[in-house]
């Protein structure tokens, strides 16, 4: 992965993060508030996790931008529960924040836990990341490039760390905008996480050498001791 390209990365992410704040602004009549200060603050900083990924793991993170070579070899269910989730985590749940949040509530001791959860999502994203070489961003068996079940890392937990990770941030956004209509959507992201990581791992089982035997070996997809 050269400069360039990872430049062009960062921009693309900061974009998506700028029109999330936008749409919440939008939402709330362009009024930030303090809790929104400090979730989008956290939001833009956890960008520092993948500008360090491209130190540890150039390989992987040229993987996930080189989508456009996998498209065609990408399952149909993926690319549609990629695209909702796409839309509803990073655009949808941040306009409903701003649209039915009050803005002008004070900071208190669980939105700082939200806040944390989120940071620590990130943290176990990049971990995540780091220890599995092909993490790319889309679901299929890599055949051509040799792929081998990662056991290493939070993959000795759980089969699927980074949707884990989703998963909390799930939790995180709606203890920072507490509201019916945001956990309405985080659950909704939940649902489309929970069946791409079921789906994923029925293929994985079935194409990828020696998953079995680690499904066996690690019981759980998610969340340890539940699922």
């Amino acid at each position: 992965m050269n400069d360039k390209g990872m430049v062009a990365y960062l921009a693309r992410l900061f974009v998506e993060r700028a029109l999330g704040l936008l749409l919440f602004l939008l939402g709330s009549g362009w009024v930030l508030g303090v809790r929104g200060a400090f979730w989008f603050a956290a939001y833009f900083a956890a960008i520092g996790t993948v500008i360090w990924l491209y130190h540890v793991a150039p390989d992987t993170m040229a993987a996930r931008l080189a989508i456009a070579d996998s498209k065609d070899v990408t399952p149909v269910w993926d690319k549609a529960l990629l695209a909702l989730f796409w839309l509803l985590g990073y655009f949808v749940v941040y306009w409903v924040a701003g649209r039915t949040c009050d803005t002008s509530r004070a900071i208190d001791a669980i939105a700082v836990l939200g806040v944390a959860v989120y940071l620590l999502s990130s943290v176990l994203t990049a971990w995540a990341l780091s220890e599995n070489r092909y993490a790319e961003a889309v679901s299929r068996v890599q055949e051509e490039r040799g792929q081998r079940v990662c056991s290493t890392g939070p993959y000795a937990f759980v089969r699927h760390p980074m949707y884990s990770a989703i998963v909390m941030w799930c939790v995180a956004v709606t203890m920072v905008f507490p509201s019916m209509w945001v956990a309405l959507v985080s659950c909704a992201v939940a649902a489309v996480i929970v069946a791409r990581t079921a789906l994923e791992d029925a293929m994985l089982a079935r194409g990828l050498p020696g998953y079995s035997e680690y499904r066996a070996n690690v019981r759980w997809r998610l969340v340890p001791f539940v699922w």
